[in-house]
């Protein structure tokens, strides 16, 4: 459970067109007075079990070039041969800064310290235990049609048996006008946890414009390596810009 919150951490549930339904995320903040609300279910095989979250979060422009953000999650843990559990998951906090933006060459670049507060009981596969820090920083170059992604993360974690640990990712992305986005994503995350390996993987997935202020967002993908801690991962969200 531990490497799939994880991973969730590394995406943050950030805003804007990247970020979800991916891992990388961009350094786009939502604009000053307008909010952005996501209605997200994911999970992810293992050779363990499956687990995932069925969650809610609000990102909000709430000072110039600066998002707010918090979401909520029930999560659930499904173990082979053991007792599945759902309830409440981790509640994040974070505060996202675009520090750099130069729309004349596609450039921008923006920090996202992410806070996990231990509300999920780890004894029940449900949450991490301890209260988590994610310090990430984000790049993004757009040219035309194409939007490329990329970052890495630091993972503060002192749970018991938890490593610090590096999270990297890279994101291109295709627009087709308003309507639709399609993208892939290759992250690699170092060992979060003692006696798990580092990992690579990959997704893809697509943004669609269901009407002027409502997007679907959609992504899968598995491991590259080290297969069993990610067999396949599915995300699944509705966006609603305000």
């Amino acid at each position: 459970m531990r490497f799939l919150v994880s991973l969730a951490s590394g995406v943050a549930c950030s805003a804007a067109v990247a970020g979800p339904p991916f891992l990388t995320d961009d350094p786009e903040p939502v604009d000053l007075e307008h909010a952005e609300i996501n209605l997200i279910g994911q999970q992810a095989r293992a050779a363990s079990g499956r687990d995932g979250s069925v969650s809610s979060e609000v990102n909000l422009g709430c000072a110039a070039e600066t998002q707010c953000h918090v979401a909520v999650a029930i999560a659930f843990d499904h173990p082979v041969g053991g007792t599945s559990q759902v309830g409440l998951g981790d509640i994040e906090f974070g505060v996202k800064y675009r520090f750099l933006d130069r729309p004349d060459d596609g450039w921008s670049a923006a920090v996202y310290p992410t806070l996990d507060l231990p509300t999920g009981d780890a004894a029940r596969g449900l949450g991490d235990g301890r209260a988590r820090l994610l310090l990430p920083l984000w790049v993004q170059r757009s040219v035309g049609a194409w939007t490329w992604d990329a970052g890495a993360a630091r993972l503060v974690d002192r749970a018991p048996a938890a490593r610090d640990s590096w999270f990297a990712g890279l994101l291109a992305q295709r627009s087709f006008g308003d309507a639709l986005s399609l993208g892939v994503e290759v992250f690699r995350r170092t060992s979060a946890a003692i006696g798990q390996p580092s990992a690579t993987g990959f997704n893809a997935g697509a943004t669609v414009k269901v009407a002027s202020n409502q997007n679907l967002l959609v992504s899968a993908g598995r491991g590259l390596t080290h297969v069993e801690t990610n067999r396949c991962s599915m995300f699944l969200a509705y966006q609603l810009e305000l």
